[in-house]
């Protein structure tokens, strides 16, 4: 019986640090800057589960109707945008640390069944 609780114990430990591993890439690529923020607002917009985000061109035009300054627009928009790929930054990493937390907890709780299964 013990054993199967390590094998488990493995496989779940080493899933989690894998998904780990491939979200500390990806955000580090999208936090880095090494992105352009046009490429980046649309990774994220299509990653979004609700979709409630307007594609740039929707945004371009939304902010064509309150400015006629091409600056203006752009800055609008930039701004925009930033601000959404900043709030998604934020649940990427909260994700990172529920992952952890998840994994820790296995793990912990993997260890505590088989130390109390084991015969003394």
């Amino acid at each position: 019986m013990v054993p199967i609780f390590v094998i488990a114990g493995t496989a779940i430990g080493i899933a989690a640090f894998v998904l780990l591993i491939q979200m500390a890439v990806r955000n580090g690529i999208r936090m880095s800057g090494l992105i352009d923020w046009r490429t980046q607002y649309e990774l994220e917009r299509i990653d979004d589960v609700d979709g409630g985000q307007p594609t740039l061109r929707e945004l371009y035009e939304i902010a064509s109707k309150t400015d006629s300054a091409p600056d203006a627009i752009e800055r609008n928009v930039r701004a925009k945008a930033l601000d959404y790929i900043e709030s998604r930054n934020s649940i990427h990493v909260r994700n990172c640390w529920i992952v952890i937390g998840v994994a820790v907890g296995v793990c912990f709780l993997a260890m505590i069944i088989t130390l109390v299964s084991s015969p003394a």
